[in-house]
């Protein structure tokens, strides 16, 4: 048998662990998203979350959520580099930059996109970049 085939066929621990009632891929949730969520019925804690500020469930965000919707639609069509910068997100982006004094802003959406910006904003062709174990995992695609 092909030996990448074989270690495969012995590589058994995502089935213990399922077995086990540890495996945390995969659980569909049931409830909105917030520090608490309902998996099977039960309530349990959420620490998963990129909810950071607990803004998924504020009335004032779902409000401003429906209405972006009925302006634009339910999703940008493509990258903001493309065709998917909406003038919601230049004016997000000038908000920011005044909040924080600075001339000007740029979000990203997702950790990847934020490391891949600020990483090459910050490196030069030549530079050499030193990672650890402490570093988010987005950091290492």
């Amino acid at each position: 048998m092909n030996p990448l085939l074989e270690k495969m066929k012995d590589y058994t621990m995502p089935q213990e662990v399922k077995k086990a009632g540890l495996y945390p891929y995969f659980r569909s949730i049931e409830s909105a998203q917030d520090t608490e969520v309902t998996i099977q019925g039960k309530r349990v804690l959420m620490f998963g979350s990129n909810s950071y500020l607990g803004l998924t469930n504020h009335p004032k965000i779902k409000e401003a959520s429906k209405k972006a919707i009925d302006k634009y639609g339910t999703g940008c069509a493509g990258s903001r580099f493309l065709n998917g910068s909406l003038n919601i997100h230049d004016e997000l982006e000038e908000r920011l930059a005044d909040f924080v004094g600075k001339d000007a802003a740029i979000v990203f959406s997702t950790g990847f996109q934020s490391n891949l910006g600020a990483i090459s904003a910050l490196t030069g062709r030549h530079d050499h970049i030193i990672l650890d174990e402490q570093d988010h995992a987005s950091i290492f695609c």
